[in-house]
């Protein structure tokens, strides 16, 4: 069972980053490594105003110390949130000793969205984190990030091919990475999805599946997972980005049964035991 490395923070309550990933990805068949950067009370959501946090920066170093002593290497590494330019210089110098030579390294580099930084991130960020996504195998910005890091002006909505095109074309020029552009199918009405870039088979298009308005913590998370999950079982970026897509719907109409679902998070467990079916049959069919 291959290994993979999650560093994301985590939120003790609220489901979202780790307590999203662990599960998603044990329930594809992979073992799951945590490595939080930083610990909260709840997400960070309405209703949840003065949430605890703790930054886990010191800890990081130790327990990555601890892993080099007896030479603990890994299969796979995603990184979602990291809290600071110093966690981001951190990795860029440990995950390389972290990953087995074949590993795959899986980057959300979770910084911004509509528009706008998350609190505390700024263009310095944006800047370290090119060269986290310099060293990535796939990165899964959403339409504001991959504006912030590369330089793309931002707009609502699907956005054109030439301006993916241009995107690419960006990111080309810094990293080999295969890409996936998350919100780029969504038309402010009916459909939503993912861009995706294969750099592998130089597959691309659109995956794309019903919109079901509301902005729910953890949405991000749970495609991330998924979309990984997949990938290290041997799907094909296509076959992954759609997967993830098709999930989200489902998770959060689902969801919307719960009317606390704001706080409580997305109800993402309901559909485990279907993530791990498609993994069988898609180890089936690798045999």
């Amino acid at each position: 069972m291959k290994n993979i490395l999650i560093i994301h923070d985590a939120s003790s309550f609220g489901k979202c980053s780790t307590t999203v990933a662990l599960p998603i990805l044990s329930s594809m068949q992979l073992q799951g490594t945590i490595l939080p950067t930083a610990l909260l009370s709840t997400h960070t959501g309405p209703g949840f105003e003065g949430f605890t946090f703790l930054d886990l920066t010191d800890e990081m170093e130790k327990i990555v110390d601890h892993w080099h002593s007896f030479g603990l290497k890994f299969d796979a590494a995603y990184v979602g949130y990291l809290g600071s330019v110093r966690q981001i210089k951190f990795l860029e110098k440990e995950l390389p000793k972290l990953l087995k030579d074949d590993a795959k390294f899986y980057l959300d580099p979770v910084m911004a969205d509509n528009g706008s930084f998350y609190y505390g991130f700024d263009e310095e960020y944006a800047k370290e984190m090119l060269n986290l996504c310099a060293m990535a195998d796939v990165i899964m910005p959403n339409q504001t990030e991959a504006s912030f890091l590369y330089g793309v002006e931002y707009t609502e909505g699907i956005w054109p091919q030439e301006k993916i095109d241009e995107f690419l074309t960006l990111v080309r020029k810094q990293t080999n990475a295969s890409v996936v552009l998350t919100g780029a199918g969504y038309d402010g009405e009916s459909q939503t999805g993912a861009y995706y870039l294969d750099v592998e088979t130089g597959e691309q298009g659109l995956a794309t599946g019903p919109f079901i308005g509301g902005k729910f913590h953890g949405t991000g998370d749970i495609f991330g997972s998924i979309f990984v999950g997949a990938l290290a079982n041997g799907a094909s970026v296509k076959v992954a980005s759609q997967l993830a897509v098709d999930y989200i719907p489902k998770i959060i109409e689902k969801s919307l049964d719960d009317p606390d679902v704001m706080m409580n998070g997305l109800q993402f467990e309901l559909f485990l035991g279907d993530l791990s079916n498609f993994v069988s049959k898609l180890k089936d069919n690798q045999n």
